[in-house]
């Protein structure tokens, strides 16, 4: 049985909301059902503490498919990881996952007002280095931030706080990586 691990932050992390709807990685057990599905997301995580705990909370699953979405804490004003260490950070996760094996999300776009502590223009430097990092290494790349931006969707998709996904903003996000799923699969003799 092959096993997806979801690798990220609080967007990653958790089953379900304290409203009681699921998540990502619920979701994806229910179509992925010859799949093991590992839910490695930590709240409040930067990419530097990722690394920490990779081979633990990733590699030791051998994993098929990695997804890896990190960035909003990176990008926050009090958690700020550089632009040239993030870069280096997924750089290093890629490496030991292999870019075949890692699907990069670019973070969300965030409700400014309601958000103190980042802003959009900042978060987008962030979102630029995954989308460069997933050309040059050849990564499968789930643009959410292009998503959610369009026509101002993520006010529609992000939870009163301005941050984390609502119940529709992760039913959207794992149609998106369920279909990527579906893209890499659809040639070979896998069945999802």
């Amino acid at each position: 049985m092959p096993t997806l691990v979801c690798f990220g932050d609080s967007l990653t992390a958790m089953e379900e909301s304290n409203d009681g709807y699921a998540r990502l990685t619920p979701r994806l057990r229910k179509v992925l059902k010859n799949w093991t599905i590992v839910n490695s997301g930590v709240s409040g995580e930067t990419t530097r503490g990722a690394l920490a705990r990779l081979q633990d909370d990733v590699l030791r699953h051998s994993p098929k498919l990695v997804t890896i979405l990190f960035g909003s804490n990176d990008a926050s004003e009090h958690r700020r990881i550089k632009l040239t260490e993030y870069e280096r950070n997924i750089e290093i996760m890629i490496d030991r996952i292999s870019p075949q094996k890692t699907i990069l999300i670019t973070p969300p776009p965030v409700v400014e007002q309601k958000q103190e502590n980042r802003n959009n223009d900042v978060l987008l430097e962030y979102v630029e280095v995954i989308r460069k990092i997933g050309t040059k290494r050849g990564c499968y790349v789930i643009d959410l931030w292009s998503y959610f931006h369009k026509k101002e969707l993520y006010f529609k998709m992000l939870q009163k706080d301005g941050l984390h996904l609502n119940e529709r903003g992760y039913l959207f996000l794992s149609e998106l990586l369920l279909d990527q799923i579906k893209a890499i699969y659809s040639k070979a003799q896998h069945v999802l």
